[in-house]
């Protein structure tokens, strides 16, 4: 029997959720172009922009460095989502108070669109969703409230200073997990900092050769519910109900 989903937690570990295109241009730099054809598509949401520090690296030294090809060079800010874009890249983020995916999907639908009838991009590589939670319920901060273990040798390191990465191939889709214990962030208009356990879930659908815009339009639900489903697996039973969750039904 499959685990059954929360539809949402009223106690929101949620600090940002994020969804990116990479791909190869039509035209370079699409950095140059791109911005200003969605400031035009979207009037009267992303008020204010911005370079980012690689727009000032010139384009050949940026395309024959794999570390920044895909790094935004602009920001678009609105009052609840920021858009960045690069060369090869665009995303699409929010952050905390989370609007929830059937909100969130249909912003992502509309500037895919937009991008789309642009007509700079060539070629789509891949397309992912990232989900950055802290769980901080636990004092003092540490793994109990995940599933997992961890030990060397005669070591158990639950209550230890953790950075751990791994990636987890599920069909066609790349689940690159990060948890790092202890975390602390802070929050825009938020005093103070949160303490907790970070988890950042970077769900990724590599394009093949010869797939379009349809694909990512087809599979984007599917690749947030593996992303939604490998959150939930990291949790233990008891942090998601002490995450106040609420099912459908």
């Amino acid at each position: 029997m499959k685990k059954r989903i929360p539809v949402r937690l009223k106690k929101e570990p949620l600090l940002e959720a994020i969804w990116e295109i990479r791909f190869s241009g039509t035209q370079s730099p699409v950095a140059d172009l791109l911005p200003g054809m969605l400031f035009k598509s979207f009037p009267d949401k992303y008020g204010k922009v911005s370079k980012l520090p690689v727009a000032d690296i010139p384009a050949p030294v940026v395309e024959h460095d794999p570390n920044l090809r895909y790094v935004p060079k602009i920001r678009l800010e609105g009052a609840d989502q920021t858009v960045q874009v690069g060369d090869r890249v665009v995303s699409l983020s929010c952050r905390r108070p989370y609007p929830g995916w059937a909100t969130f999907s249909a912003d992502i639908r509309k500037l895919a669109q937009a991008v789309q009838e642009t007509g700079l991009v060539d070629r789509l590589e891949r397309f992912s969703l990232k989900y950055i939670d802290l769980i901080d319920l636990e004092k003092p901060v540490g793994l109990a409230h995940l599933n997992l273990s961890l030990n060397i040798g005669e070591y158990e390191l639950a209550a230890k200073p953790v950075q751990l990465r791994t990636e987890i191939k599920e069909n066609d889709l790349i689940h690159i997990i990060q948890i790092i214990s202890p975390a602390e962030v802070g929050l825009p208009g938020m005093e103070g900092r949160l303490k907790g356990v970070l988890v950042d879930i970077d769900s990724i659908r590599p394009m093949a050769d010869g797939e379009s815009w349809d694909v990512l339009y087809q599979r984007l639900d599917e690749v947030h519910m593996s992303c939604k489903e490998m959150f939930f697996s990291i949790l233990r039973p008891e942090t998601v109900e002490a995450l106040e969750p609420e099912y459908e039904g």
